[in-house]
């Protein structure tokens, strides 16, 4: 080997070192993102290794951290990486608050503590993350790096993304996705063309738009700086053979001449020749090393990117001081290098030629050894995964089981790594007739862990061959897949499913057949189809009195109730069904709750409907509590979106903008555009409310383009919400065309309410009747006061458009009081600001200006701030068209100082005035003097202006 050859500073990158120079120099506003892309040993890691030095030196704030080949079944890596060693701990106590100590605490826990699957915060409790949930888990990071970034700016290097693991690669894609306030510049490297798909993706739609800085070759020039020493044919030579790669001309220049290669080859023909002679360069380097050496480095490489040294003996079947020998003479070789106080490869590319210059068979024993160490030192499930997977054998039953406990593990966080520990513990699994139930068992698992990670295709592949071959998972599989069938919207397929079990030779237990129907009736509320619900809830019902299943008895009550309040048909006492569907789920423990855990978004849609929001509050907190507790992961988005819209209704627009962002988080993660839509659907008006028509110009651009929603029930709810919106944004015929154009006629008060009011803006007052009197005797049937609210607005704005003002004053006042008892603050708000407008046209304007006042106290109470700019627009607008009369001060003068006053304004003298009054010219003066002093003047034409104002 010949002399190494380093160089401290870069060579060739000068115009990307001022780019990232300008950046620090001119701190974003908020997030940003450098994409660094280039070629094995191009130079992106020392090009990161100075900007981190340089804007350190500028006060940044850096975090770094750096995804290997070997650890890539390690969830969320990158973050535990960058947080949780030591050298992230200054940063953070010199920036963080409590909050940092969390999220370090956190990414340690997500780094090593699986076997609880749980993160813990400072106190210590573990706080469950399922999988749907894990975007709560990216909000933290979120607003960690923005603490710290606000304490004087902030760089995140992340190194070798393209070994990213799923996990992290879904919280950098929700990073980009939410920009993080503050001066926060994200350096991403990856190699050229393997930036991960969906990350691609997303940073393509990035707004502002990354900085790519595509890495290329070095110039001849920059090799004539670097190795001035060397001969000018020597340099050529190495710079045609290293293609301009800095690492391949390092390890090219410490070597010999061996490798020569034809210049005139095509580009692509030398890279791999030169990549090729690399790897022969760098496996005859460890080739050549003592076996101890050899043996240490190759077990080093399998062991985990740290040399732990006693993780390396037992890989190595050698003794802790031999390994820790041999790692310090890999150290003074290079080999290796002590960085932050650790041991690390030089570079990956080692670390890889190490790993595969290790014989197959060795490779696979070594990994049985560290599974079996791990193991012996209590090491949880997901530690020893790392390396079952590589060694387990068929037959293996107990490395199965671990595979197995360690997707189980995983599932809540990275469903991705569950995923293919589900399919290695599947693999070492023979399958047999007496391993048939375990493999169906695995089967099961694997498609809930690919529905959860947004594979719902896959899942239902494997759900369907195992309805067909598995008969006693069949039920459960067939569940399973009429819920994903229905979270995508394809109704149709779920009844059919679920029709079709029901309808199998010999019939199925009552047990059974009650749970299938309770799935037929929550897909038939979905689809509007409420007589139906209702049949199919009551028959579940039946059932599970016989069976005396008090789950399913409360799960099917509380459909029934759903259906019937939806369905509005006379003679149902829905009201009556829903107080015992309450009394049902309340008389549950948690214990028999989680079973049906399902039935609590029903109810709480059901006590919307009803306007019980006390229950509907109390029942949420318990149905999130639940759900956490046993892992209920699957209910969580639908448990979002009802809670967005009891927030709504109850005021609180801002946490209702937060849940409704929640949910559509959860359906991007379950691959569910159905459901997405809808929680983008429930969000746009909260967006307006709050923001006005400009926050929700992407939204509603989206949405406009979209289909419509394939679950008529949902698609309704989502067009009352939309319609609303858009008469407010002044938008009346596309709120009419939304409401009236399509398969489904509105039939609720709420959404004829609406239609009235675009009629009576787009000047159709016929229509607007007609339409009037439909709501009306909807409101009536249903006997809600919040429809009794949007009726009596609707018609209080027609009958002021017919000109009956006192009739239209009338019909507002119900309005607002009927959505103050329905305790609905943000529609009372509406309605108050509509009777302000209408008594203003009566000529009440006191009452209007104190009713206008009463509205924005309620609109800014919901935090409705553009309703709110809008109303005190309207008050500018009443101030202008009916000034107040200017106050009438009384006049400070006695009578005889006005008479003086007003011969003063005439000009008169003192002496003039005194012999008209029969007056001394004492006397006179003493009273000019006094009037100066009232009027607040000192001259006598100041106070012939007070008399001239006065007289008029």
């Amino acid at each position: 080997m010949g002399r190494s050859i380093t160089v401290d500073h870069l060579l060739g990158r000068e115009t990307e070192r001022i780019l990232l120079g300008k950046m620090l120099a001119n701190p974003p506003r908020q997030s940003v993102f450098v994409m660094v892309e280039g070629d094995t040993g191009i130079g992106k890691s020392r090009l990161l290794t100075e900007f981190m030095a340089t804007a350190a030196q500028r006060g940044y704030a850096v975090l770094s951290g750096r995804a290997s080949q070997f650890e890539v079944g390690l969830p969320f890596g990158l973050l535990f990486d960058a947080l949780a060693r030591e050298r992230a701990s200054p940063v953070l106590a010199a920036r963080g608050g409590p909050s940092c100590e969390r999220l370090v605490q956190l990414a340690h826990s997500v780094g090593a503590d699986w076997r609880t699957g749980a993160v813990r915060v400072s106190d210590g409790t573990p706080s469950p993350v399922l999988g749907v949930e894990r975007h709560q888990l990216y909000r933290t990071v979120r607003e960690v790096l923005a603490e710290i970034a606000g304490g004087g700016g902030l760089v995140v290097v992340l190194d070798d993304v393209h070994w990213s693991d799923e996990a992290s690669v879904e919280l950098l894609d929700y990073l980009v996705r939410h920009p993080v306030d503050g001066p926060l510049v994200f350096v991403l490297a990856y190699r050229t063309g393997q930036c991960p798909v969906r990350l691609a993706l997303q940073l393509g739609r990035a707004q502002p738009a990354p900085t790519h800085l595509p890495l290329g070759p070095l110039s001849p020039a920059d090799i004539d700086a670097w190795l001035p020493e060397m001969s000018p044919q020597r340099r050529r030579s190495l710079y045609e053979a290293s293609s301009g790669n800095p690492l391949y001309l390092e390890i090219l220049a410490a070597g010999t001449d061996a490798v020569v290669l034809d210049p005139g080859c095509a580009p692509e023909v030398v890279d791999d020749r030169v990549a090729t002679a690399l790897d022969a360069l760098v496996t005859a380097e460890l080739c050549v090393l003592p076996g101890a050496e050899r043996l240490t480095v190759q077990a080093a490489a399998l062991a985990g990117e740290e040399c732990d040294p006693l993780l390396v003996a037992h890989a190595a079947e050698i003794s802790v001081g031999v390994v820790t020998n041999a790692l310090d003479a890999l150290v003074r070789r290079g080999v290796l290098r002590q960085v932050d106080g650790r041991i690390v490869f030089r570079h990956p590319l080692v670390r890889a030629a190490a790993y595969q210059s290790a014989g197959v068979a060795w490779r696979l024993a070594a990994h049985d050894r560290m599974a079996r160490h791990l193991a012996a030192e209590g090491a949880g499930p997901v530690r020893q995964a790392q390396h079952l997977e590589h060694s387990a054998r068929v037959g293996a039953e107990h490395a199965a089981e671990v595979l197995a406990a360690a997707a189980e593990a995983t599932l809540d966080s990275a469903p991705a790594t569950s995923v293919r520990w589900l399919r290695a513990a599947l693999r070492v699994t023979p399958d047999r007739v007496d391993t048939a139930r375990r493999r169906a068992a695995l089967r099961l698992a694997l498609a809930r862990a690919l529905s959860i990670s947004g594979r719902p295709a896959d899942s239902q592949r494997i759900l369907h061959d195992l309805i067909g071959d598995a008969p006693q998972y069949r039920c459960p599989a067939t569940e399973l897949l009429a819920s994903t069938e229905r979270m995508l919207g394809r109704l149709s397929e779920a009844r059919a499913l679920l029709s079709g079990e029901l309808s199998r030779p010999g019939g199925v237990g009552a047990c059974t057949e009650a749970t299938l129907r309770l799935g037929l009736a929550t897909t038939e509320i979905l689809a509007g189809r409420f007589a139906d619900a209702a049949e199919n809830a009551a028959r579940a019902g039946e059932l599970a009195g016989q069976e005396d299943h008090r789950g399913f008895g409360a799960a099917a009550s509380t459909l029934l109730a759903l259906a019937w309040l939806l369905d509005r048909r006379p003679g149902y006492d829905a009201r009556g069904q829903l107080v015992r569907a309450q009394w049902a789920v309340d008389g549950l423990d948690d214990g028999a709750l989680r079973g049906v855990i399902d039935l609590v978004p029903a109810l709480v849609w059901a006590e919307l409907l009803g306007e019980d929001s006390d229950a509907a509050v109390r029942h949420l907190a318990r149905g999130f509590r639940v759900a956490r507790r046993y892992g209920r992961g699957h209910v969580l988005p639908e448990l979002y979106l009802v809670r967005s819209v009891l927030h709504g209704r109850l005021g609180d627009l801002r946490q209702a903008q937060r849940d409704a962002q929640d949910a559509e988080e959860i359906a991007r993660a379950l691959g569910s555009d159905e459901l997405r839509r809808f929680a983008l659907a429930i969000r746009a008006p909260l967006l307006v409310w709050r923001g006005g028509p400009v926050a929700v110009a992407g939204p509603l651009a989206e949405l406009r383009a979209a289909a419509a929603l394939r679950s008529p029930w949902w698609h309704s709810v989502a067009q009352a919400g939309l319609a609303g919106m858009l008469i407010e944004m002044n938008e009346p015929q596309s709120a009419l065309a939304l409401l009236t154009e399509g398969a489904s006629p509105v039939v609720t008060a709420e959404g004829l309410a609406l239609v009235v009011r675009a009629q009576v803006l787009c000047g159709d007052l016929g229509a607007a009747q007609e339409s009037l009197d439909r709501a009306a005797g909807s409101a009536e049937r249903s006997g809600s006061r919040g429809e009794v609210a949007v009726v009596a607005q609707a018609r209080a704005e027609l009958l002021a458009e017919r000109g009956d003002v006192v009739a239209a004053v009338d019909a507002a006042r119900v309005a607002a009081t009927a959505a103050a008892l329905a305790h609905q603050p943000l529609r009372e708000g509406q309605a108050l600001v509509t009777l302000a407008t209408m008594l203003h046209r009566a000529g009440d304007l006191a009452a209007g200006r104190q009713t206008l006042g009463e509205a924005k106290h309620r609109l800014a109470w919901c935090g409705a701030d553009w309703l709110v700019g809008r109303a005190t627009n309207l008050q500018r607008r009443f101030a202008a068209a009916h000034p107040r009369p200017r106050d009438v001060r009384p006049d400070p003068l006695s009578g005889r100082e006005r008479e003086v006053a007003a011969m003063v304004s005439e000009g008169l003298s003192n002496r003039a005035i005194a012999t008209r009054l029969f007056l001394s010219t004492r006397t006179v003066e003493s009273h000019v003097s006094r009037i100066f002093v009232k009027l607040g003047v000192s001259t006598r034409a100041a106070v012939a202006r007070h008399v001239s104002t006065a007289d008029r």
